[in-house]
């Protein structure tokens, strides 16, 4: 019996295995979209800081009333284009925020077949860890659910995963 030979490829010369090396890498676009009252501030931190890759969008359902399109216009800008032409999309949201949004912009990332990552930041504290409305309303409407402790982690990998 002859023994298995296993030829060992050399590791990239950096970063991880995988990942598509330059020059056929490019910037990536992101839409980060802020829900609810929480989510909302999260997000105008996030625009305040310019980061030409991202378009932010905030959504108060509570403000427009329960009509979904007149809440997304009410966010101002056009959701609907800027998801189109995003390579990843987020939803960022706080424990107790109103998400019934969600699944409307999961449904129009969806028509272009991107997943939706929701981004769910919860403080740390007594009752932090218990599952509210708000948590079970993302699961249902996004592909990947990240729970953050700290909101400083949103910028931080909006800023690493766009370039």
């Amino acid at each position: 019996m002859k023994p298995i030979v296993v030829a060992k490829s050399d590791p990239p010369a950096f970063g991880l295995a995988g990942r598509i090396q330059a020059p056929n890498s490019k910037p990536r676009s992101i839409a980060l979209v802020g829900i609810g009252e929480g989510g909302a501030a999260i997000a105008r931190d996030v625009a305040a800081e310019e980061m030409g890759h991202v378009q932010v969008h905030v959504l108060a359902k509570a403000s427009a009333g329960a009509d979904p399109l007149a809440a997304i216009q009410a966010g101002g800008g056009d959701l609907h284009r800027d998801l189109m032409g995003a390579d990843m999309i987020f939803l960022v949201a706080c424990p107790g925020d109103d998400v019934g949004l969600a699944p409307v912009v999961s449904t129009i990332a969806h028509s272009r077949n991107h997943p939706v990552t929701a981004l769910y930041v919860v403080p740390k504290g007594p009752g932090s860890a218990e599952e509210d409305a708000t948590l079970r309303t993302l699961r249902g409407a996004v592909e990947m659910l990240v729970v953050v402790s700290d909101q400083s982690y949103v910028p931080a990998m909006v800023a690493a995963l766009g370039t």
